[in-house]
């Protein structure tokens, strides 16, 4: 379980920069924000209640929590830096 949560929280963190891209392609420069307010609060927040959950009193938690922790914050500042990109691109 827990090696299958890894891959699928490595695999998720490449998807959140691709985020304004989608949503600003259909809502503009207001989805681009919109989205990447979504994915910085999932990225930052949610991240270790996720394995508090998951992983309970296993220690498995911490060991996730320090190997993922540094790619999901440069995933989100490459989320933010995609936004403004996305910005420019999408603004009317």
């Amino acid at each position: 379980m827990f090696d299958n949560l890894m891959t699928l929280l490595v695999i998720l963190s490449f998807g959140f920069p691709a985020m304004p891209w989608f949503l600003g392609a259909r809502w503009g420069s207001r989805g681009v924000w919109l989205s990447t307010g979504f994915a910085v609060v999932i990225l930052l927040c949610f991240f270790p209640i996720l394995f508090w959950v998951a992983c309970g009193a296993c220690g498995q938690g911490a060991i996730a929590i320090f190997v993922l922790g540094p790619i999901w914050i440069a995933s989100a500042l490459l989320t933010v830096t995609s936004a403004a990109f996305a910005y420019y691109k999408f603004a009317r």
